[in-house]
């Protein structure tokens, strides 16, 4: 059996969910609230999960932890439906790519929705009970960066920089979709699926200008592919 402890806007999230709608696989849906009930800083999912966040994926009793690796797994484990390639140069690239989903565009995004999203939700809290919250992620470098942003803010060239680093994340994007129909080649596959859903989120965002397709049209054919798929 599959379980999925998951929170329905978490990127992360969404990056499994679309994986298991690829692949057509049933599972059951544990929804781990982290803005209100702080669900995922309760014992019984700091025991499945020690990093405290989502997603965490069960299957037949056994946890797999961190997004890239439940992608990955369940590609091995439910082998009908392939999301990688078959040529291992390909294989090379998707692994790039996911890759620069956790380390470029997960990094830089969190930035710019912490004044977009993160302060508006965490408004009717004083300072003091926000401090509180964040000193309980037991990731001590989750934990120093998040509350050196609550104490200093994100300032407008913290988010200038970020803004720079994805839009040379989005310009790699084209330049590799020049030549490909998918970003490893002519196959969707999990490299997709760990960029689309921050393509969305730079949607919810209004960052215009990460995702005006004008400049970068083979991007906007792409997206438009994804989402036109059933996931």
């Amino acid at each position: 059996m599959l379980r999925l402890y998951h929170f329905w806007s978490s990127t992360c999230s969404r990056k499994v969910r679309i994986c298991l709608a690829e692949k057509k696989l049933e599972w059951e849906s544990r929804h781990v609230d982290i803005v209100n009930k702080r669900d995922n800083f309760k014992k019984w999912y700091l025991k499945i999960n020690s990093n405290g966040v989502v997603p965490t994926l069960e299957h037949d009793g056994r946890i797999v932890i961190e997004s890239n690796i439940i992608l990955e797994y369940l590609d091995d484990s439910f082998p009908d439906t392939r999301l990688k390639p078959n040529d291992p140069f390909q294989i090379s690239k998707m692994r790039f790519w996911l890759d620069r989903a956790e380390t470029v565009v997960h990094k830089n995004v969190n930035v710019l929705s912490w004044n977009r999203r993160h302060i508006p939700r965490m408004k009717h809290l004083s300072h003091e009970q926000h401090l509180k919250i964040l000193e309980q992620f037991p990731n001590p470098e989750t934990r120093m960066v998040r509350i050196n942003r609550l104490e200093h803010g994100v300032s407008n060239a913290d988010e200038e920089f970020s803004k720079a680093r994805l839009s040379e994340f989005m310009d790699a994007m084209e330049e590799e979709l020049n030549g490909n129909t998918w970003l490893a080649g002519e196959s969707f596959s999990l490299a997709d699926i760990a960029i689309a859903p921050f393509v969305e989120r730079f949607e919810a965002n209004n960052l215009d200008e990460l995702i005006d397709f004008r400049k970068r049209p083979k991007i906007g054919s792409w997206w438009g592919k994804i989402k036109s798929r059933e996931s």
